[in-house]
């Protein structure tokens, strides 16, 4: 924890190594927390991505709701990770806001909720494989969405680090035909720097949060030519962090998982 003010916390684009190292220590004591009573948020993935989002969310104010697999359970799913980060901020500590999915499409699910609230980032984490599934596929076009009425959806979508470099152009090619604009991101704890990938992410949802801004505002102003493409992160990493191999929506139901390890 660094008991910092959210001024100083956001004053720059790149965050400081101060921040980081205490934003990787927060991370890491998510995943390997044994006594969380919603399974997904022990997965590396996951609980990577919510704490990212959460930073870029906090600096624009934003409503994030991440999706994950599993039914709803009895009780809350805890505090944002910046709760804890900047625990002086004005608004208060803030509850993690959680939709679960159940056995279904996060990202379907994900584009339904932002259809419903213009105000909302809706955040879920997919593996290709999951957006392909022929029987949901139509439901992941990003079209589905309109920038001047409708919220945001920002996916993140698991890829192998070794991926042959063709399966990674065929990628590409689908997403971009369902409306997605695609950005990757290399995450290996083992031989980066950790506060190197953190920094690097971190900097790409800076951009990302400005590309999704022009396109609300051109939306509005009514000057967009087409539908705009949205931006897909792609998290490259190792086979362990591959979501549907880390952790089923049945894992999901019976509560937490093991306790994990990280390097």
């Amino acid at each position: 924890m660094i008991d910092v003010s959210a001024w100083v916390t956001h004053a720059t684009r790149e965050p400081s190594d101060d921040f980081l190292t205490a934003f990787d220590r927060r991370w890491r004591s998510a995943v390997t927390d044994g006594s969380a009573t919603c399974a997904p948020l022990t997965d590396p993935l996951r609980s990577f991505v919510i704490a990212h989002v959460d930073r870029a969310a906090h600096k624009r104010r934003l409503r994030a709701v991440f999706v994950m697999p599993g039914a709803d359970h009895d009780g809350d799913h805890g505090f944002t990770p910046m709760s804890d980060l900047v625990p002086g901020d004005m608004f208060g500590p803030q509850q993690l806001e959680v939709l679960h999915c159940g056995d279904g499409s996060p990202l379907a699910a994900a584009l339904e909720l932002a259809k419903t609230d213009a105000h909302v980032l809706v955040v879920p984490v997919l593996t290709e494989r999951q957006f392909a599934d022929i029987d949901v596929f139509d439901a992941h076009s990003a079209s589905l969405l309109r920038p001047e009425y409708h919220g945001v959806v920002l996916p993140f979508m698991y890829a192998p680090l070794a991926e042959p470099f063709d399966e990674t152009i065929e990628r590409e090619d689908l997403l971009r035909a369902s409306g997605y604009g695609t950005y990757t991101v290399d995450v290996d704890f083992s031989t980066d720097d950790a506060l190197d990938v953190h920094r690097h992410l971190a900097v790409l949802l800076e951009d990302l949060c400005g590309e999704i801004a022009q396109n609300k505002a051109d939306a509005a102003a009514r000057v967009l030519l087409g539908a705009p493409l949205w931006p897909l992160v792609t998290v490259r990493a190792p086979e362990t962090w591959d979501p549907e191999r880390h952790l089923s929506a049945d894992d999901a139901r019976d509560g937490a998982g093991a306790r994990r390890e990280l390097p």
